[in-house]
C-alpha cells in the first residue's frame, strides 16, 4: 500500500517541460535584464522540487505511520504471547510455552523489516531499540525456558549427585531472567515515547509480568544462597487423621542437610524423640493442658497460620540437645499430609516393605500407617517403630528411576497439592518466604488490609484425645451474614460434623471425635452466643507460674481472644462414632464502616486436610442489591474449596 500511495503522488506531480508546450505558453513576451530570467528559473524549480520533496515526505510519512501502527499492533500481539508463554510456565506447559514464544518470534522478524524506515523519522526513532529489545527478550525466553525444562527432568537427581551442575544451572537461568528484566524495560521505555504509556491499556498485565520476573530472579537468588554453603530443612509429616491447626499432627518428621546443591543426609524421626530431651519448659494452650503439661514440638502447630506454627516447632527442635548440641538449626519447613504421599505411590506402584510385612499401595498407605501408629502409641518417650523412616529411601529410589513423564507428572500432582495447601513452605529466608506467600503456598492467614470493608472467616479443628476419628468425619460451614444500614455485619456460623466411624474395624476409627473448634473472624467481633456446644473444663495439672513455666507471646494473645491478627472464639465439640452433631455460633462486626464505592469482600481460609462442604450467604442492606446478582443475596456453596476463598461484590442502592 504504501509504494502505490508514492507512485501515485510521483505520477501526478510531474516537471512542466514533460507537459504539452500550450500549457505554459506565455500571452506576453516582456524584458528582463541579463541574469534575471536565470535566476527566476532557478527559483522556480528550488521550490519545485520543495514541493516535491513536501510531498513525497508526506506520502513517506503516511506509509511510515501505517508501518509504525502494523508494528505497534505486532509488538503488542508479541507482548500478549510473552504474557500466553509466562502463563504457560506457571501450568509447567512447557510445549504451550514453546508456541507462544513461537510465535512471539515470528512477529519480531516481521516487524524487523519496518525498523529501516521508521529509525529515519524522528517520531519513530526507537522503534529499531524496541525490534533490538524485542529479539533480545525471545532469545532469552527460549533459552529459559529449554533450561527450565531441563532443570524440572533433572533437578531430582542432581540434587543428589551433581550438586555443583544444579547450582550452575540455577545461576544460568537467574542471570537470564535478570537480562529478560532489563529487556522488558527498555521494551516499555520505548513504547512509552509513543505516548502509549505502558503497552496502552495491559500495563497491569506488564506491571505483573514485570514483577513477576523480578520475584522469580529473587527466589532464583534465595534457592541458589540455600544450596551454597551448608543449609538443613525439616519435613513435617502430618497425620490428617488426628487433625491439628495446621493439617494434623506431627507424629514424624524429616531432616534434610544440603551442603553444596546436593542431599547429604535425610533422616526421619519420630516427633517424641527431641521432646524427650527438652529440658525448657513452656505452658501449652489452655485447650491442651488436659493432654500434656508441657508444649513442646509434637503439639506446637497449634496456629492455622502456617509460617506462625512452623517457626513453633522449628524452635523447640533447635532447643532441643538433638539439635542444639551440633548447633544445627533450620532454613525452613515443608509440611504434607498424606495425600501427598498417596500422589507418590500412584506414580511409583506399589512398595514392599519386608520389616513390617505389608506392600504399600495409593490404596492402603493411610490405613496401614494408622495401624503401625497406634501399635506403638504406648511407648511414649522412646523412638517408636516409624515405618516412614523404612519407606522414605524406597520412595526416593523409585523417583530417582522415574521416567520423564512421569517426573512431569509428579511436577503436576506436586503444584496441585501445593495450591490445595497439602503442602505448605516456610523459609527463613525472606526471599523463599516472599515467594512461597505470592505463590499462595505459605499457608499463611490473609491480613485485610485498612482500608478494605468485608468479612473473614477461618475454622480450625484441633483433635485433642480424640484418636484417629478425623479420618472419618465429614464436616459441613455455614454462614450465614448481614449487612446493616449502617454497615455492620451479623453472622451466623455453624459447623456441623459426622462420625462415620462406627462400622470401620480398629478400635481408634471407632473412639468419640473430640475436636476443639476455633473460629477465627474480624478483629473486634463480639460473641452474641453459642448452640450445640460440648461443656468441658480444663484445668492444668501444675501450677505453671510456681514451676518457672515460660509462656510464648503468641499463646499469651491466643488466651486473650487474639490470633494471627483476627479475635478468635474457641469451643469443644465432641461427637460419637455413628452419630453427628451441630455448633452454632453467632457474632457482630461493626468495626468497619459501608464503603463510598460499595466494594465488598469475604475471605475464607481452608484447613488443611480437613474435608469440608463450605454454604455462605450474605443479605445486602436495606435499599441495596447485589451488582453481581441484581438481588439483594449472594450465595455460594462448594465441596472442593480452594486453599483461600475470596468472594468480591458491588453493593448498589436501588
Amino acid at each position: 500500500m504504501q509504494k502505490n500511495n508514492i507512485s501515485y503522488l510521483l505520477t501526478d506531480v510531474k516537471h512542466p517541460s514533460r507537459k504539452k508546450a500550450s500549457a505554459f505558453a506565455p500571452t506576453k513576451r516582456r524584458f528582463e535584464l541579463a541574469g534575471i530570467g536565470a535566476g527566476r528559473k532557478r527559483e522556480s524549480s528550488l521550490r519545485f522540487a520543495a514541493i516535491m520533496i513536501m510531498l513525497v515526505l508526506i506520502s513517506c510519512g503516511m506509509a511510515a505511520w501505517e508501518i509504525k501502527e502494523n508494528a505497534m499492533g505486532t509488538v503488542l500481539e508479541a507482548y500478549k504471547n510473552f504474557l500466553s508463554a509466562a502463563d504457560s510456565a506457571k501450568r509447567y506447559d512447557t510445549e504451550a510455552m514453546g508456541k507462544s514464544l513461537a510465535k512471539a518470534g515470528a512477529g519480531i522478524e516481521t516487524i524487523g523489516a519496518y525498523s529501516g524506515i521508521l529509525s529515519i523519522i524522528p517520531t519513530f526513532k526507537e522503534m529499531p531499540s524496541i525490534i533490538s529489545a524485542l529479539k533480545d527478550f525471545n532469545v532469552t525466553a527460549f533459552s529459559v525456558a529449554r533450561e527450565a525444562e531441563t532443570l524440572k527432568r533433572d533437578a531430582f537427581s542432581l540434587v543428589w549427585n551433581d550438586g555443583d551442575k544444579l547450582i550452575s544451572q540455577l545461576e544460568n537461568i537467574r542471570s537470564q531472567l535478570r537480562s529478560m528484566t532489563d529487556s522488558f524495560s527498555r521494551i516499555r521505555n520505548g513504547v512509552s515515547s509513543f505516548g502509549l504509556g505502558i503497552f496502552g491499556n495491559d500495563s497491569a498485565n506488564y506491571l505483573s509480568l514485570h514483577s513477576e520476573m523480578s520475584d522469580t530472579a529473587d527466589l532464583l537468588d534465595g534457592a541458589i544462597n540455600l544450596l551454597k554453603g551448608e543449609s538443613n530443612l525439616v519435613i513435617f509429616f502430618m497425620n490428617d487423621s488426628e487433625m491439628r491447626a495446621t493439617g494434623g499432627f506431627i507424629g514424624s518428621y524429616a531432616t534434610v542437610k544440603i551442603r553444596d546443591g546436593e542431599i547429604k543426609d535425610m533422616s526421619v524421626n519420630d516427633i517424641y524423640y527431641p521432646d524427650k530431651f527438652l529440658t525448657e519448659k513452656v505452658v501449652p494452650p489452655t485447650p491442651m493442658m488436659g493432654l500434656t503439661t508441657d508444649w513442646e514440638a509434637r503439639d506446637a502447630n497449634w496456629f492455622i497460620d502456617f509460617p506462625t506454627s512452623a517457626s513453633k516447632v522449628i524452635g523447640f527442635l533447635e532447643k532441643s540437645p538433638v539439635y542444639k548440641d551440633e548447633g544445627i538449626t533450620f532454613n525452613g519447613a515443608i509440611a504434607m499430609n498424606h495425600k501427598v504421599v498417596t500422589d507418590i505411590l500412584k506414580i511409583t506402584g506399589p512398595i514392599e516393605l519386608p520389616d513390617y510385612g505389608v506392600v504399600l499401595d495409593q490404596t492402603n498407605f493411610l490405613s496401614e500407617v494408622q495401624k503401625e501408629v497406634s501399635r506403638d502409641s504406648t511407648l511414649r518417650g522412646g523412638e517408636r517403630k516409624n515405618i516412614l523412616k523404612s519407606l522414605l529411601p524406597e520412595v526416593i529410589s523409585r523417583i530417582q528411576k522415574m521416567s520423564v513423564l512421569d517426573k512431569e507428572e509428579l511436577v503436576r500432582a506436586a503444584n496441585q497439592r501445593l495450591d490445595n495447601k497439602d503442602i505448605q513452605l516456610y523459609f527463613t529466608d525472606k526471599r523463599l518466604e516472599n515467594f512461597a506467600s505470592k505463590s499462595s503456598w505459605a499457608g499463611e492467614v490473609y491480613q485485610t488490609p485498612a482500608s478494605e470493608y468485608g468479612d473473614y472467616l477461618a475454622v480450625s479443628v484441633s483433635n485433642i484425645g480424640g484418636e484417629k476419628t478425623d479420618a472419618y468425619i465429614r464436616q459441613k460451614v455455614t454462614l450465614k451474614s448481614a449487612i446493616s444500614a449502617s454497615g455492620a455485619i451479623s453472622d451466623k456460623l455453624s459447623v456441623k460434623r459426622i462420625h462415620e466411624g462406627d462400622q470401620a474395624k480398629e478400635v481408634f476409627y471407632r473412639a468419640k471425635n473430640q475436636a476443639y473448634i476455633k473460629t477465627l473472624v474480624p478483629r473486634g467481633a463480639k460473641l452474641t452466643g453459642t448452640a450445640g456446644e460440648t461443656i468441658k473444663t480444663v484445668v492444668a495439672a501444675i501450677n505453671y507460674e510456681k514451676n518457672g513455666y515460660a509462656t510464648d507471646g503468641d499463646v499469651k494473645l491466643y488466651e486473650e481472644g487474639i490470633e494471627s491478627g483476627k479475635t478468635v472464639f474457641g469451643k469443644w465439640l465432641t461427637v460419637l462414632a455413628g452419630s453427628d452433631k451441630e455448633l452454632t455460633m453467632e457474632y457482630e462486626y461493626s468495626g468497619s464502616r459501608f464503603p463510598a464505592d460499595g466494594k465488598f469482600r469475604f475471605v475464607y481460609e481452608k484447613q488443611s486436610g480437613v474435608n469440608s462442604m463450605f454454604a455462605y450467604s450474605v443479605q445486602a442492606p436495606p435499599g441495596y442489591v447485589f451488582k453481581e446478582t441484581g438481588t439483594s443475596m449472594y450465595e455460594y456453596e462448594s465441596t472442593n474449596l480452594p486453599a483461600r476463598l475470596i468472594v468480591d461484590l458491588t453493593l448498589q442502592r436501588l
